[in-house]
């Protein structure tokens, strides 16, 4: 059985005033003759007091009513599909662009397609009222991390953090410490679904190698699995073709790098390219299919308030203290 707590427990120490009708009968005396003599009345001395226990037990359950009892909900396991996703969405300068090709003209005149940044929030605002299994928690990045929403079953405040996600250019792209911050949402929580760390992202940075190890390490702590959608238009080059892995200088293109980088370090792994908000959608449906799996999560339950009963414990108490008032004798018949 779950403890009584109060909302308000200084008011608890109005209960010692509560025992005045002890002290006080509050019924009004009349002047008689001594009654020395006569038996004991014990039918009217337990009358007398069954009338001030009456009013001690009613004052007494207006102080707990105002007091505000109640117990603690609890929580309780369910099982269910889905999985923990922390959606970690690059807010970086290169999001605002048009997510698909666009006519130099069009481009010219003012006229913008949907930016990257604007269709992936729309996917990912579906993809959360299409699986109401999973719990969501949302990291935005740029030059700097920010966790904006925590891990949880608030579906509501994950869609608020990713409606207020904008564009915003700050030069360098902190992709390193985003995943970190990202993965620590992990931490302290029993193992009970599917991990998963999901990068919205058009890359355009590099890891070090020493942040590559520690990024490596806390993957394997958190036994998380990665998923990169790969946002980009068709000028951008593609993370699979062998032929667009070198640039006309020899280089690497950092794009390609890091999906080998990701390949290489050893944890699940998944990248899916999109350059439509059409690809967006499949990219979203194939990722539903690889998390959709038994999960075990707990459920809190509303405390449960106990103040409306003293209330009307007190209410019934009153009644009958004012129907044995309207029953008090006023004054002896005079004969």
């Amino acid at each position: 059985m779950n403890a009584l707590h109060f909302f308000k427990p200084e008011l608890l120490w109005l209960l010692p005033f509560c025992l005045l009708p002890l002290l006080s009968y509050g019924v009004k005396q009349f002047s008689y003759a001594g009654l020395e003599d006569w038996p004991k009345d014990r039918v009217s001395e337990l009358i007398r007091w069954g009338v001030r226990s009456v009013a001690v037990l009613a004052l007494a359950s207006l102080v707990v009513a105002a007091a505000a009892p109640f117990t603690e909900g609890g929580t309780i396991s369910r099982i269910g599909k889905g999985a923990e996703i922390v959606i970690v969405l690059d807010r970086s300068g290169s999001m605002s662009e048009s997510l698909e090709e666009q006519d130099p003209v069009e481009r010219a005149r003012g006229k913008m397609k949907i930016s990257r940044i604007g269709a992936s929030r729309e996917v990912l605002l579906k993809l959360m009222d299409h699986r109401p299994g999973d719990t969501f928690g949302v990291v935005v990045f740029n030059a700097s991390p920010i966790a904006v929403a925590p891990l949880s079953a608030d579906r509501e405040l994950a869609r608020a953090a990713l409606k207020s996600a904008e564009a915003n250019s700050s030069g360098f792209t902190a992709l390193n410490r985003a995943l970190e911050m990202g993965l620590g949402y992990f931490e302290n929580r029993p193992y009970t679904a599917t991990r998963l760390i999901l990068l919205v992202s058009d890359g355009d940075t590099k890891i070090k190698p020493e942040d590559e190890k520690i990024l490596k390490q806390r993957f394997k702590d958190t036994q998380a699995q990665l998923m990169w959608i790969y946002v980009h238009t068709g000028y951008d080059f593609s993370l699979e073709f062998e032929e667009d892995i070198s640039k006309d200088d020899g280089a690497v293109d950092p794009n390609v790098a890091l999906n080998m980088l990701f390949h290489s370090m050893g944890m699940p792994y998944q990248a899916f390219e999109v350059n439509s908000e059409a690809g967006l959608q499949r990219a979203v449906a194939e990722i539903g299919k690889a998390t959709n799996k038994p999960t075990r999560y707990e459920f809190r339950l509303p405390r449960q308030d106990y103040a409306v009963y003293f209330y009307i414990l007190a209410m019934i108490l009153l009644g009958i203290l004012f129907w044995l008032k309207q029953i008090e004798i006023k004054a002896w018949r005079q004969r």
